[in-house]
């Protein structure tokens, strides 16, 4: 709240009450919908990385309800929103390191779309199909996300055995103390470092075997889709216009706040440093700021209502998951 009151008196609060006065509500309608399509690619893409090659295979009926107490929890914290993954993830019968890896592998190709895409966004306006950019917004996600798809790709290639050790097996995580707290962190750092490329390689799988895990790949492209559509609307209902790769670019450095661990989401951030991108990228800083209120209060405080929704019932839930997940067969060579 402290972030928008100083964006706004930078705008003059006079200016966002006229923009509030003649306001266009008939976009919330448009806002909402983006957000029913980004819930439901979201489940989607969540089902197949759940259960590829050889996880938990849940109905989506569960999902939606995992989903919606996930969203929930990441309104108090950037971190709660995963801790409930991995709790559900667990109850279905996930090992461990497994649930892990699956939600490192969720978030991977996640957040492995929209840098995709904004990577793109910046390379279209670099060319100047669309209105001009800073480079200094676009050239970082151009550089930043092909190192990363090249790493990506020589890490989970057939070397990928001979360029690291075979899994951490040699300590005992309950064992851990102050005189062997070094051997702890080592073990930890190689174990980590090791389910990360594993959460690479599921990821490389489902992309790989798109017939096999449709959802895993169209999944996140609609999330991300919907959640754009909420923001243009948002924009649009106070006069804002901006291109499309103008928008991607804006909304995917905001985003990226969201990856910090931080209370509430990072709420207060994400609204400065999206405002502030989208007023770089050519959209005037009242309607920037009401447009990106407004998608913010569908996309990030209505989640809470569902969530609470489920609070009640997450005992149900936790026998659900147990009774119903069943372990995907694991592909045949």
């Amino acid at each position: 709240m402290l972030a928008v009151l100083l964006v706004g008196k930078a705008t003059s609060y006079a200016t966002l009450a006229e923009s509030i006065r003649d306001a266009d509500w008939r976009w919330v309608p448009v806002c909402v919908a983006g957000e029913v399509l980004a819930y439901a690619g979201y489940i989607l893409a969540y089902r197949d990385l759940a259960r590829v090659d050889g996880g938990p295979t849940l109905s989506y009926r569960l999902i939606t309800r995992v989903v919606a107490t996930s969203f929930g929890a990441f309104v108090l914290s950037s971190v709660a929103g995963p801790a409930v993954d991995f709790w559900a993830l667990r109850r279905a019968g996930a090992q461990r390191n497994d649930a892990v890896v699956r939600i490192l592998a969720m978030n991977t190709l996640k957040f492995g779309v929209l840098g995709s895409a904004a990577a793109l966004a910046g390379v279209v306006l670099l060319l100047g199909a669309d209105e001009g950019a800073p480079v200094a917004f676009a050239l970082p996600w151009i550089v930043v996300v092909s190192v990363c798809v090249a790493l990506a790709t020589w890490l989970t290639g057939p070397g990928f055995g001979s360029r690291f050790a075979a899994a951490p097996a040699d300590h005992d995580h309950s064992q851990c103390g102050l005189r062997v707290f070094e051997h702890c962190v080592h073990y930890v750092a190689r174990e980590g470092v090791y389910d990360a490329v594993r959460g690479v390689v599921y990821v490389r799988h489902v992309l790989a075997q798109p017939l096999r895990y449709p959802a895993g790949v169209l999944g996140y492209p609609l999330y991300w889709a919907g959640d754009l559509l909420c923001l243009w609307g948002g924009l649009r209902a106070f006069g804002g216009h901006i291109g499309v790769a103008a928008l991607v670019l804006a909304y995917a450095t905001g985003y990226m706040i969201t990856i910090l661990p931080l209370p509430g989401g990072g709420t207060g951030g994400v609204e400065a440093a999206m405002t502030y991108a989208l007023h770089a990228l050519g959209v005037a800083l009242a309607p920037a700021l009401l447009g990106v209120v407004l998608y913010r209060v569908i996309n990030f405080w209505l989640p809470i209502l569902p969530a609470l929704s489920v609070l009640p019932t997450l005992r149900r839930l936790e026998t659900q998951l147990r009774a119903d997940a069943v372990l995907e067969p694991l592909p045949t060579a």
